[in-house]
């Protein structure tokens, strides 16, 4: 039996108040297929370690791949 795909996707993460490209820290999280059609946008607060504290981190696109 084949295996089952996951139909989650990646979101680029980052702090809040930061644009992508001058990022201090970023990470990637799931985003389930409910949240994809239902147009929401992931919003937590997770901890930054350049900072040491916990911050707001925001959904963004991901950055374009180049070779």
């Amino acid at each position: 039996m084949a295996a089952k795909k996951n139909k989650d996707s990646k979101a680029w993460m980052i702090p809040e108040g930061e644009k992508r490209e001058n990022a201090s820290y970023h990470y990637l999280a799931r985003k389930s297929t409910s949240m994809i059609q239902g147009g929401k946008k992931i919003r937590e607060k997770t901890y930054h370690p350049k900072l040491r504290k916990h911050v707001w981190f925001l959904e963004t696109k991901m950055p374009s791949h180049s070779k």
